[in-house]
């Protein structure tokens, strides 16, 4: 039986974290959270806090009541609201105090950041960090991540910490976020001041891209390793990118291939994820062709290719990917011709770097596909086994001869 974050608040809601302490679970559904949009709702730093209830319930009556969902729509404002309800009627969460919601968007800087604290029980914050969002600026961003060593959020991601940590002297301190949101919470703590890093219990990425080499070399990292928690899927690819170390945890999905970087679909059991014990081939396989291909060029090389990819998505004057998925034939026509008034050299990187991915997400798609086959194979053949070793007895049907 699948089970995903839905289920586990069904299951544990009415559990308080004095009855059952935080877990990866609970990241996981604070890390999402900071999808939603709570600007007029939660508290700017160092304006206060409003339950989580109550927060829900403000947000629900201005946007509607929130729409059921199975958790197979692949990480959508649909979901999210979903899992926000579920959250606020539940006794573990309910109660939370949330505050120092921080939202930029900087369409000129390439910068798009959000982030907003929980304080889970007296003493304790979770600082949340939002992952990419539909803006073509925050996508734009994670490319960047292979062009330069620090991206514009990353210096957001450091301030907001000093002000929450300076705003809230005497509580300990954890982070996470999901898909960019990881990457900037591990950020955020491995530079942090002096002061504020004893108080870092825990950092959790949930299936947050990594850094470039040098930085991971600079040292920055060597005090806080061992309080950083790498989760991913079992076919990840976001999570992959870039120079990071094993994951400490492997979870299943019920999506395929990179649809798995939505973490609705993760596969919850009790107060943990259902853990695996290794990534799937063609996800290994994702990750050396990717990071190969980013390896082959050098850092300027790497900011022109960017640069020229999302003014590429940008022609058609929309700022947003689902704006892009609106009206497909205005945005291939408006990207066509950009393309076509590239220099000849950029545009086959542009249209290489397309056809590397959409190769890599058939393979992964095909490897779903064997291996739900080879599941349901396995199945049959375990059910013929069983049915043939009934004892029927007086009862055992006689054979019909030929």
């Amino acid at each position: 039986m699948s089970a995903n974050v839905y289920d586990y608040l069904a299951w544990r809601g009415d559990l308080t974290l004095a009855e059952r302490p935080f877990n990866e679970v609970d990241n996981l559904i604070l890390s999402l959270l900071s999808y939603i949009d709570l600007g007029g709702i939660v508290p700017p730093p160092g304006e206060g806090t409003i339950a989580l209830s109550d927060a829900a319930a403000a947000y629900f009556a201005a946007r509607g009541e929130p729409q059921p969902t199975l958790g197979e729509d692949g990480n959508t404002a649909v979901e999210w609201d979903w899992l926000f309800h579920l959250a606020s009627q539940t006794a573990r969460f309910g109660a939370m105090r949330l505050c120092c919601y921080t939202d930029i968007l900087d369409n000129e800087a390439n910068k798009q950041f959000c982030a907003v604290s929980i304080e889970t029980e007296p003493g304790q914050l979770y600082l949340a960090y939002r992952g990419t969002s539909d803006d073509l600026a925050g996508w734009k961003e994670d490319f960047l991540l292979a062009c330069m060593p620090e991206i514009p959020s990353h210096e957001e991601a450091r301030r907001y910490l000093a002000k929450v940590a300076a705003l809230y002297p005497d509580h300990a301190l954890t982070l996470g976020g999901h898909s960019k949101g990881g990457n900037l919470a591990v950020y955020a703590a491995v530079t942090a001041e002096q002061a504020v890093r004893p108080r870092i219990r825990t950092v959790w990425t949930n299936d947050g891209p990594g850094f470039q080499q040098s930085f991971i070399d600079s040292g920055v990292f060597d005090d806080m390793l061992d309080r950083i928690r790498i989760i991913v899927p079992k076919s990840s690819m976001i999570g992959l990118l870039l120079s990071h170390r094993q994951p400490d945890m492997i979870v299943d999905s019920t999506q395929r291939g990179i649809l798995q970087h939505d973490a609705i679909s993760w596969q919850v059991m009790r107060g943990q994820f259902v853990k695996l014990t290794e990534l799937t081939g063609e996800s290994l396989r994702a990750e050396t062709e990717i990071n190969q291909w980013i390896d082959a060029m050098d850092i300027p090389t790497r900011k022109r290719f960017v640069d020229a990819l999302f003014d590429t998505l940008s022609a058609s004057g929309q700022l947003t990917v689902s704006g892009l998925l609106a009206d497909v034939p205005k945005f291939l026509n408006a990207s066509y011709a950009y393309l076509m008034d590239m220099d000849k050299e950029t545009r086959e990187r542009v249209l290489d770097f397309i056809r590397l991915l959409i190769e890599v997400a058939s393979r992964l798609e095909m490897e779903a596909q064997r291996t739900e086959a080879q599941l349901l194979a396995r199945t049959v053949h375990e059910k013929l086994q069983k049915a043939l070793q009934i004892d029927w007895g007086n009862d055992k049907p006689a054979l019909k001869k030929s």
